[in-house]
């Protein structure tokens, strides 16, 4: 899969999981997806470099690393590998 594709995949999954389905997707050198989670204003960084070899499933580890951290226990599986 592109990191393109991946990377639009994580950030609509972080979207449906914020408080009101909304996120703010700023990109400087990495992506970072800033909503609301439980309450909190919350920012998780999905993009490592994208000329890795192991790509999306590091940038997966990196969103369920992120879920972690929010005490969110949600289906992954449809998503991410």
């Amino acid at each position: 899969m592109k990191c393109k594709k991946i990377n639009e995949e994580i950030i609509k999954f972080l979207k449906k999981i914020t408080d009101d389905n909304h996120v703010e997707v700023i990109q400087s050198r990495h992506i970072k997806v800033v909503g609301m989670f439980g309450g909190e204003k919350r920012t998780c960084v999905i993009s490592p470099s994208p000329k890795s070899r192991n790509y999306e499933k590091n940038v997966t580890s990196y969103v369920r690393r992120f879920l972690r951290s929010l005490n969110i226990e949600c289906d992954t599986s449809p998503y991410f590998k």
